[in-house]
């Protein structure tokens, strides 16, 4: 009994000392978690929010959207199932949860496309690797036809093949890294927690300010390019009553118009302004 009793304390410590030691986010985390588990959702969001300044994880992220799926918040929900793909693009839950967030949102599933598919951010790295390959497996085999070969013929035909597959090769590497410089201007459109709004949709204005007429509407989880301005930085406007809005656009181009701050989120956060 002793033994035990000595055991339990032991646990206790150690349980206390784990806490102790803890980094904040595992201690916010793991608050979120009981709070969670407690019915609490919306005190749980709110650990996990502020969790997620302080540290980045597809765990995280992928809580925090399944609160806001559960709380029928469908625009947060798909932007924070998309920050978590950022960081595992390979899993196969998160993929099927941000599909059925789709869904219940009432988005249509974006066709990518060829280009979408095989031009995409994730891609860059593949085509980077297969100009490397091309570039110097070509020159090497150039060298040797060159010096060891006396047919011009094949030489021609070998050089022919290796510019074009060169030129397709840093075609694809260009399109990547658009979509790669894209991606870090992409946002997703959902209710501001202090919106009146009863239509259910967010404005596009016209022009930035409250007053303004709208130029069209999205639905919350639709994504947005924010546009950029001639000075190559994002193009947003402060109004008299001091609210920040952004000129976007859909990813297809049809719609564009001015969106409030908080009617948004970065799929990426932007870096802090100097």
């Amino acid at each position: 009994m002793k033994y035990l009793t000595v055991l339990v304390y032991f646990g206790v410590l150690l349980s206390f000392t784990q806490v102790a030691f803890c980094g904040d986010e595992d201690r916010l985390f793991y608050d979120a978690v009981r709070a969670e588990a407690s019915g609490n959702l919306d005190q749980a969001i709110d650990y996990y929010l502020k969790a997620s300044k302080i540290s980045h994880s597809a765990n995280l992220y992928g809580n925090l959207a399944n609160l806001f799926f559960k709380k029928e918040q469908f625009g947060l929900a798909i932007l924070y199932f998309r920050k978590a793909l950022l960081l595992q693009p390979r899993n196969s839950e998160l993929a099927t949860n941000l599909a059925f967030a789709y869904e219940m949102a009432k988005i249509p599933k974006s066709k990518e496309g060829f280009k979408g598919s095989y031009f995409s951010e994730n891609t860059i790295s593949l085509w980077g690797l297969f100009c490397t390959l091309i570039f110097w497996s070509g020159l090497v085999l150039l060298i040797y036809l060159f010096f060891f070969k006396n047919s011009k013929l094949m030489l021609f035909n070998t050089t022919v093949c290796w510019v074009i597959l060169l030129g397709l090769g840093l075609y694809a590497t260009n399109l990547s890294l658009i979509r790669q410089t894209e991606l870090s201007r992409e946002v997703v459109a959902h209710i501001a927690d202090n919106d009146k709004n009863s239509s259910g949709t967010i404005s596009l204005r016209r022009f930035a300010g409250e007053t303004n007429s709208e130029n069209t509407t999205v639905n919350p989880g639709e994504c947005l390019i924010i546009s950029l301005g001639k000075d190559e930085n994002t193009k947003q406007h402060k109004s008299s009553d001091g609210i920040n809005w952004f000129l976007v656009r859909s990813k297809n181009g049809n719609q564009k118009g001015w969106i409030r701050e908080d009617e948004f989120g970065w799929i990426i956060n932007p870096a802090p302004r100097t």
